[in-house]
């Protein structure tokens, strides 16, 4: 598959892209073979495109069209309310980083941007909707299930829309939701043996996962010949994200020779990128690619990212078989919770610092 190249911004970024000039597309008719040579051999091609380039395209992965082009329109109806209907459920009320941020409400919160314009830049050109996780939308737990102490501030409501005004919308969203978390599930046990671990190395920290599902609505650019991000070049922050993006081309992909590799949207695929901390539990080795989203069409572009992490309370620590004399420890561990909640506190423009009860070390981030 060919990509268009555009060279970056004056940003300058302390990771290590891959080099690379297109996205894999990777079949996951495997993921659920009863065969594990089968799934190990699924394991080889994900682990060569996470050390590869950090992202790669997804097809048959198990969630159906109907479901995915329902949850596109349920974002088209949320993002067509008055924006005084939309702000009743301003994530600035919300403890838990879970509601709308509107237009130039997000920012970038990767600390290695050295370009003082950028990181003093308005925020972004793209409004959006969050939800995390409860557990209405796990098709593992019951109605009794109740959410474990939470020493983060991460889990809690979410936002909804009046069922009034929007009717489905929550439904839509939680089947999406659900869907989407068992494939993240499936795949953790594929990363797993990426890895050389145990298939069921990460079970246990998954049972109730640090995810945030989040609609995004990008508007055409304001001036013809003007750039301004749809989102500043960053990393992700929790394991991997899956996305569903609409027909509009925006996600952009930094390699290794400074270039931004275009990321179109190709159907019935869904994409999948690295992000920090699955890429430090694999000592780096697999690449949390810095990426961004340019809209340049003159169409209004949609997205649906899937940001998937393991349990809060986990202690993310550099796997023993990832480190050689030559290639020590990347980080020193560290609890998911801790380091996702600093990223949150970051991105967010107004957005305050810390829960009660957290005593944060920057020397643990």
């Amino acid at each position: 598959m060919s990509s268009t190249v555009t060279k970056p911004s004056r940003a300058s970024l302390h990771l290590q892209p891959a080099d690379f000039e297109s996205v894999p597309i990777i079949d996951l008719s495997k993921l659920h073979s009863s065969s594990i040579l089968e799934r190990q051999e699924l394991a080889r091609e994900i682990d060569q495109a996470c050390t590869q380039v950090g992202f790669f395209y997804i097809k048959n992965h198990g969630i159906a069209e109907e479901l995915i082009n329902g949850v596109h329109e349920a974002a088209h109806r949320f993002f067509s309310l008055d924006d005084e209907e939309k702000m009743k459920l301003y994530v600035g009320k919300s403890q838990h980083f879970r509601g709308y941020s509107p237009l130039y409400g997000e920012k970038s919160s990767n600390p290695d941007l050295e370009d003082n314009a950028l990181k003093n830049a308005p925020g972004a050109l793209s409004e959006a909707f969050d939800i995390g996780y409860e557990v209405s939308g796990d098709l593992q737990k019951g109605s009794d299930s109740r959410l474990p102490v939470d020493n983060f501030g991460l889990h809690g409501d979410n936002q909804w829309p009046e069922e009034s005004l929007i009717p489905g919308f929550r439904a839509m969203y939680l089947r999406y939701f659900a869907e989407a978390l068992e494939l993240s599930r499936a795949l953790m046990r594929i990363f797993a043996l990426a890895l050389g671990q145990r298939e069921d190395f990460f079970d246990s920290m998954v049972k109730f996962p640090g995810v945030t599902s989040r609609m995004l609505h990008y508007p055409p650019q304001p001036v013809q010949g003007q750039e301004i991000p749809g989102l500043a070049a960053h990393t992700d922050y929790e394991c991997f994200t899956i996305l569903s993006q609409d027909h509009v081309p925006a996600l952009q992909v930094l390699n290794s020779r400074g270039e931004w590799v275009v990321a179109p949207p190709i159907p019935g695929t869904l994409i999948v990128n690295i992000s920090d901390t699955l890429s430090f539990w694999s000592n780096k080795r697999f690449k949390s690619a810095i990426h961004r989203v340019a809209n340049l069409s003159g169409e209004e572009r949609y997205s649906i990212p899937f940001f998937f992490g393991v349990d809060y309370d986990s202690t993310i620590s550099v796997l023993e078989n990832q480190v050689s004399p030559g290639n020590p420890p990347c980080k020193e561990p560290f609890k998911a919770g801790e380091y996702v909640r600093w990223k949150l506190s970051q991105a967010y423009i107004g957005y305050g610092g810390e829960p009660a009860g957290i005593a944060r070390t920057q020397t643990a981030i």
